[in-house]
């Protein structure tokens, strides 16, 4: 197996007439409705809006994780609200990165080891060595010196160092980072995301970043808010 392959044209994100609700005890509850929007092969891009209007949802469907009631989300010529089971896992294998606000880390393992797990199972199908790829991803983010350390010994900071490094391991096409300075300090927070801008501008990735901290959407490329019921306002 190798690493995802660039492209040689940026794909295109394009999201046409998305819709989202989800069972309640008092009926179904809207979370996005009628959103459209295109995103550029090496944009960054920050969804934003206040808790409850669909940013977390948003970024699980052009993720795969989850599947759209009504509309199209189209990454080049995939059509991803189609997927699912393990054309979908392979697709998030393949094309996606996932930076989630708790981190998720495997207390257990090092910083190294935590950024080669989503690869081990296919390890030996690589034509890369994987821990020289990890080592050098955690030395690009500035970790380094911190290899050998668990979870429990690095700051809020150096642990989401550790889960971008995780999320670009297999050279994914896109990267969506769901709140992804929520638990840090506001230094902290900038300090990532001008990782994620040196990132996002070294890779080529396509990046989305949910988040409801305007000062930190102003440092992307353009913004989509989201209102009540999940609809993109100006």
């Amino acid at each position: 197996m190798e690493a995802a392959q660039r492209p040689e044209q940026p794909l295109r994100l394009t999201v046409s007439h998305l819709s989202k609700s989800y069972p309640s005890p008092a009926g179904p509850v809207e979370v996005l409705h009628g959103l459209s929007f295109e995103v550029e092969g090496g944009e960054l891009l920050a969804v934003t809006g206040p808790s409850g209007t669909g940013k977390t949802t948003l970024l699980m469907l052009l993720g795969a994780l989850d599947r759209p009631d009504e509309g199209e989300i189209w990454l080049g010529e995939q059509a991803v609200h189609r997927l699912r089971g393990r054309a979908a896992a392979d697709f998030r294998r393949r094309t996606v990165g996932f930076v989630f606000q708790l981190f998720y880390l495997l207390p257990h393992l090092t910083a190294l080891e935590n950024v080669m797990v989503p690869l081990l199972p296919y390890r030996r199908r690589l034509d890369f060595d994987l821990r020289t790829r990890a080592t050098e991803l955690l030395e690009r983010v500035g970790m380094g010196h911190r290899l050998g350390y668990p979870p429990a010994k690095l700051s809020g900071g150096e642990q989401q160092r550790v889960a971008i490094a995780r999320a670009l391991i297999h050279s994914p096409q896109v990267l969506l980072a769901d709140e992804p300075t929520g638990n840090l300090d506001p230094t902290t927070a900038r300090n990532v995301l001008a990782l994620l801008r040196e990132v996002q501008r070294r890779e080529g990735q396509m990046v989305i970043v949910a988040t409801h901290d305007p000062q930190i959407a102003t440092m992307a490329d353009r913004q989509i808010r989201l209102g009540s019921a999940g609809e993109a306002a100006p």
